[in-house]
């Protein structure tokens, strides 16, 4: 199962490459300037037009859509790029695996609960409800299951180390969310400081006139910075998110595994 999701991931992360490669090159086609015909047609003009229009700055055409944008950010957006895709990949991923039903079923919680109110505790029932409902809860509750007849000393270390092991299954993957959201703001500040230094190389060379020249260069490496934000926030909010759904499992199987141990353990007699 767990090599069915990473293939799943690396198929999600090569379609989100592809099409964002078709978008950058259908992107970087539509900046292409005007065409040769249409200067063949003005070629007719007076020779005082003529001049005049050489005299006059040609206009570029400003990005105006999202992935026009993109690519006016430079390369910098590539890196940044990729820190969605893999935020959205192991967004998924993550949703699929903290399921209600693959750690804390309905079904198991309310079994359990009758279990806990049943005196003398049918063992195989017990273990027949467990198999029935595969998850992290049901692992846990094993491990107290099997030592009902130990103290309580060690009923609570087979429990911890159950629970620590299902704990950091639940949340593998988590730290991604918190590496991206933390990555893509720096990536994108690179991104602007390195558009900043060429813009101002560019007037060190050619001097700074109207700053026509200079706005163009300053607004698309600020581009950068907006991007690193926009995959960074969402990555945080993420993170923080899905783990607190993981403490909220965490505090229903605790609340269970204690309610039943309470219910149904014997203590040893004193030597």
């Amino acid at each position: 199962m767990r090599y069915v999701r990473f293939r799943c991931i690396a198929a999600l992360v090569g379609v989100c490459l592809v099409g964002g490669a078709i978008g950058w090159s259908s992107a970087q086609d539509s900046n292409v300037g005007p065409s040769r015909g249409s200067g063949e047609t003005s070629g007719s003009a007076s020779p005082t037009e003529a001049g005049r229009a050489e005299d006059q700055p040609i206009a570029t055409r400003q990005p105006e859509t999202f992935l026009e944008f993109a690519v006016a950010g430079g390369p910098l957006m590539v890196p940044i790029t990729l820190c969605s895709i893999v935020w959205v990949a192991f967004l998924v991923e993550r949703l699929t695996v903290l399921q209600k039903r693959k750690a804390i079923p309905p079904g198991l919680f309310q079994a359990m609960r009758g279990l806990c109110e049943a005196k003398p505790l049918d063992r195989g029932k017990a273990r027949a409800i467990l198999e029935a409902h595969p998850s992290a809860a049901a692992s846990v509750v094993r491990a107290a299951l099997d030592r009902l007849d130990w103290s309580r000393d060690e009923i609570e270390k087979g429990v911890n180390t159950a629970a620590q092991r299902e704990i950091y299954r639940l949340r593998r993957n988590l730290r991604v969310f918190a590496i991206v959201s933390s990555v893509a703001p720096l990536l994108g500040l690179l991104g602007t400081v390195t558009g900043l230094v060429q813009s101002f190389r560019e007037v060190a060379i050619s001097g700074l006139g109207s700053g026509a020249a200079l706005a163009p260069g300053i607004y698309q490496a600020l581009i950068t910075t907006v991007g690193g934000l926009v995959v960074a926030i969402p990555a945080l909010l993420t993170y923080y998110w899905l783990m607190a759904r993981v403490d909220h499992y965490v505090h229903e199987m605790d609340n269970l595994v204690v309610d039943f141990v309470d219910s149904q353990h014997v203590p040893a007699p004193a030597a």
